[in-house]
């Protein structure tokens, strides 16, 4: 039996916060468990500078296991942490996103739009169309990959990067589409927040970042002093810094040492993140490098090790997507931006996952922690309400 091609997109950034209810915040608690789960197996093999939106890559992999079914369906809802595979748990979905998007409402930027492409040709079961626009807001554009797969590419990357601010260029590369795409599902996300407290840009000034190999490398910091939330575990230092509107924040993890990073990274997850948010206020003073950094991941290899396999072979059982079944995932692709300065925070990151054919209290320390990120360090950026990791890095070279 000849496969087709199914294509799943999704470009992201940070979100906002609000009382979740319980299936929400399940969600949020589910989504953060895969989060730290692909980060350990990425760092297996990515050894430099990361960022990723784990966000995204659950959102185009729920849209997707929409239509998945049988031990297709188990082995993606044991990888990705999803609930079972049925129309409540995409509702609930979708609420945890609008609910994400009600509470940036009047504080940061945030864009989150959803697009279904399909082959007009091509016969997708009515209920998985209505399905992904009822809980993902996602409608379907027909289009024709059969025709012209190039000219659907460049139509498909120009609606990511304008959904994206043009952050997220070029998401498919050449190839990643033709004649036997049937689908693709294109998930786009926006995020720019102002910092709370913003850095003095007069303050800002020059020192040496230590990496990893020992090596200094002369980086602009930006830098105050003020009342934060700050926590410490063992060897390392935590921060929370939130963005106007305190419903979304940057939490940065710093090791004691620089040779200690890998130490930490194995032990930090949602657990450790959510007893920042419960400690108090201190008095901190606190130096943190200007970066940017674009970095794109292939997803397959990592996908699998969770646990994630017939969904990629002729194992792959799709039949809630379409009668003829013939579908399987080819290519899981993630694209991520970043930039951090005085001002805040813009982000954004984007998912395409391929299915081809077979062809507060305030505590006075007396005297002020010292938060001196000029050596490797993790970060997040987390959803206050349901202490969500929207998305997450790795700050090796500036």
């Amino acid at each position: 039996m000849k496969l087709r091609s199914l294509l799943l997109l999704v470009a992201i950034l940070p979100l906002a916060a609000a009382i979740p209810t319980t299936n929400i915040s399940i969600i949020a608690k589910d989504n953060n468990a895969f989060a730290f789960d692909l980060y350990q197996d990425i760092i297996k093999t990515e050894k430099g500078n990361l960022f990723f939106s784990p966000f995204s890559i659950s959102t185009a992999l729920a849209m997707t296991y929409a239509g998945a079914a049988n031990d297709n369906a188990e082995e993606m809802a044991k990888a990705m942490h999803f609930q079972d595979n049925s129309d409540q748990f995409h509702i609930d979905f979708g609420s945890y996103i609008s609910e994400i998007e009600k509470n940036a409402n009047g504080n940061i930027q945030l864009r989150i739009a959803n697009r279904l492409w399909g082959e007009k040709d091509y016969k997708l079961k009515n209920s998985f169309i209505e399905l992904n626009e009822q809980a993902y807001n996602s409608p379907l554009q027909k289009v024709g990959f059969s025709i012209n797969a190039e000219a659907c590419r460049l139509e498909i990357n120009d609606w990511v990067a304008t959904q994206t601010e043009q952050r997220i260029k070029d998401l498919l590369p050449q190839g990643a589409v033709d004649q036997d795409t049937k689908l693709v599902l294109t998930n786009a996300i926006y995020f720019k927040g102002d910092w709370l407290y913003q850095f003095d840009k007069n303050e800002t000034d020059e020192r040496d970042f230590l990496m990893n190999n020992s090596t200094t490398k002369r980086t602009k910091f930006m830098n105050q002093q003020g009342q934060f939330q700050y926590a410490e575990i063992a060897n390392a230092q935590m921060i929370r810094l939130p963005y106007k509107g305190a419903r979304q924040s940057m939490i940065v993890v710093l090791p004691n040492k620089p040779n200690q990073l890998e130490k930490v990274e194995s032990a930090v997850n949602a657990t450790t993140l959510k007893k920042l948010f419960s400690s108090n206020n201190e008095e901190v003073i606190l130096a943190l490098p200007k970066f940017k950094m674009t970095l794109s991941l292939n997803l397959n290899t990592h996908l699998k090790n969770l646990g994630m396999n017939l969904a990629f072979g002729d194992g792959a059982d799709f039949s809630n997507l379409s009668e003829g079944n013939n579908l399987h995932i080819s290519a899981v692709i993630h694209k991520a931006f970043i930039e951090i300065d005085e001002e805040g925070t813009e982000a954004a990151a984007a998912t395409a996952v391929v299915m081809t054919v077979e062809s507060i209290s305030v505590h006075e320390p007396l005297l002020p922690k010292r938060f001196i990120a000029d050596h490797p360090f993790l970060f997040y950026i987390v959803d206050d309400a349901t202490n969500a990791v929207l998305f997450m890095g790795k700050m090796m070279d500036p």
